[in-house]
């Protein structure tokens, strides 16, 4: 294999992540410290249960009433302090952790403003006229290195070294005319020129794979390009399209504030990424705590401890957001549920799935907080040439987490081909 002409840059920066921190700290302390102070309630039935939950509750309730109040009261404390204490000790490992990501620089085959659409195709290990052509598109929160994570555990180079000529948009930090991009523009004015120019450079339909929001966007674009022939098949990787499935209650709360504060950023143009660390804390508020605390027993020089801080590293990192775009989403997307409605528009387009013709393939992992696997799949009732896909792993760890390379690369691999 041989790599483009590159320098490599290493990112030391200290860390202070998770972000925000004070705010993960005080809900695991509230959280655990709460749960020992609510156990007389849990234990005459006056607190609220998950329908799901509710045959565990009751028997966990029909156990705890015989044992002793006083040591049961007092064991419930000590595991909320010891569960702080095992939380911390993992954020302080993680900040500790010597790794810091080395950047390549990759070549870029086309450039819009402070958006790029990055060339993976000098990783490939025998280059031929004939290889199938792939845009990968990412969301626009983090960074797109989600799919390049590290040098030898990379989705991007796993595509390109199976001779996938493989592109990797990246959205870059909105600059003064970002600001006031929605994801209209993002579809319009960046995506669907990228697939003309990389279908009519390599003189065929291009694949096209988004993911989480980035598979929306793709969506949007084929449904844009469809009278053009040029895209070959659509690969969506956890993309929600049902936003009212299985909504944690907090989120609720997180999108009112947001409409109520959007005078707040208008002035700014921009969301900042702490408010949408934000919009995922309200997803799974527990998310934070359960991670660390396994993450304080890995050790230091473990492979999974490697890929664990870099995808800690990216799901901290990342420039704000465009306002126009966070609030299309917000509002559109989690709060009117347009998509699965019928009802988004771009332009005086309506993205209408029923009207894509492509074949699809629709992945959703084992467990998915951000994405609801439900959500993703209601595509597989809109779509009318789909296959589905049900990888390991969450979210995040499907597609760059360790195993990934044994499981979902490989699928989207043979889909491809």
């Amino acid at each position: 294999m041989t790599e483009p002409a590159s320098s490599h840059k290493r990112n030391d920066h200290k860390r202070t992540g998770p972000r925000p921190l004070p705010l993960h700290i005080v809900n695991a302390t509230s959280m655990w410290l709460n749960g020992a102070a609510s156990l007389p309630l849990f234990l005459m039935d006056g607190l609220d249960c998950h329908p799901e939950q509710q045959d565990a509750a009751d028997a966990l309730r029909h156990t705890l009433k015989q044992q002793d109040m006083m040591d049961l009261q007092k064991t419930v404390m000590l595991q909320a302090q010891n569960r702080l204490t095992e939380m911390m000790s993992g954020i302080k490992a993680y900040q500790a952790h010597p790794y810091r990501r080395e950047t390549t620089d990759i070549d870029c085959f086309l450039k819009f403003g402070s958006t790029e659409l990055l060339d993976f195709g000098s990783f490939k290990n025998s280059p031929s006229e004939d290889d199938p052509v792939l845009i990968a598109v990412p969301s626009l929160i983090n960074p797109s290195y989600i799919l390049d994570l590290l040098p030898e555990h990379s989705f991007m180079r796993f595509m390109a070294q199976n001779d996938v000529h493989s592109y990797l948009v990246d959205w870059g930090v909105p600059g003064p005319l970002k600001k006031h991009y929605g994801l209209e523009d993002y579809v319009r004015d960046l995506l669907v020129p990228m697939i003309r120019q990389v279908s009519e450079h390599h003189n065929r339909p291009v694949h096209l794979l988004g993911y989480c929001m980035g598979g929306n966007i793709a969506l949007a674009a084929a449904s844009l390009l469809k009278q053009e022939n040029i895209i070959k098949d659509l690969t969506l990787v956890a993309s929600p399209w049902n936003f009212s499935l299985d909504q944690n209650p907090q989120l609720g709360h997180f999108l009112e504030m947001m409409t109520n504060s959007k005078e707040v950023y208008r002035e700014l143009g921009l969301v900042p990424m702490d408010i949408m660390q934000l919009f995922f804390f309200s997803i799974d508020p527990t998310l934070t705590a359960r991670k660390f605390r396994k993450f304080a027993h890995l050790p230091t020089d473990d492979f999974k401890t490697r890929i664990f801080v870099a995808i800690e590293d990216w799901a901290n990192d990342g420039p704000p957001m465009a306002l126009n775009a966070a609030y299309d989403c917000l509002t559109d997307w989690y709060k009117h549920n347009l998509p699965f409605k019928g009802e988004w528009m771009i332009g005086d387009h309506l993205i209408d799935p029923k009207d894509i013709s492509l074949p699809c393939h629709i992945v959703t992992p084992v467990r998915d907080r951000i994405v609801p696997p439900k959500s993703a799949m209601a595509l597989l009732d809109v779509l009318p040439n789909a296959s589905h896909y049900i990888a390991p792993g969450g979210h995040v760890n499907m597609i760059a987490g360790l195993g990934a390379e044994q499981n979902l690369w490989p699928d989207i691999l043979n889909f491809l081909k």
